[in-house]
């Protein structure tokens, strides 16, 4: 008789960041709970997330050609990726940026330097608990 077995699988993360440093060092530590994914501008990470459909994207706002405000607006447009949900990271400071980032459809807006736990722990509550997905398999 078959059964069924659950399979927990790692959720997948779109890490778009134009500072390799800063690229690299969220990589390596998101690495351990995430399959992630990384593009280094804004055009690369909207092709990828249309072509992967990762479970959440990590965005930095100031980047050279399409900005993150932009590449966040042009995710949520998209029926096919207007569900992932999108972090912002930002160094810039001003008084309407937590308006302007829900104006473009982010879920949240982190300053940087941010921890990196803390966006590991910020991308946890964003997917929900349990943040795990599992997969259900026929067990023979």
């Amino acid at each position: 008789m078959d059964r069924l077995n659950h399979v927990p699988v790692r959720p997948s993360l779109l890490l778009v960041d134009d500072c390799t440093a800063q690229r690299d060092l969220y990589e390596a530590v998101l690495a351990p709970d995430f399959d992630v994914l990384t593009a280094a501008r804004g055009e690369e990470g909207l092709v990828l997330a249309t072509e992967t459909h990762p479970d959440a994207i990590v965005l930095d706002v100031m980047m050279p050609g399409m900005d993150g405000w932009e590449t966040c607006a042009h995710i949520k447009r998209n029926a096919a990726t207007a569900h992932i949900p999108v972090i912002l990271l930002t160094g810039t400071e001003a008084s309407d940026l937590q308006a302007h980032a829900a104006e473009v459809g982010a879920s949240a807006l982190l300053m940087k330097p941010c921890p990196a736990d803390y966006l590991c722990e910020v991308i946890r509550t964003t997917l929900g608990e349990p943040w795990r997905k599992v997969v259900w398999t026929e067990k023979h």
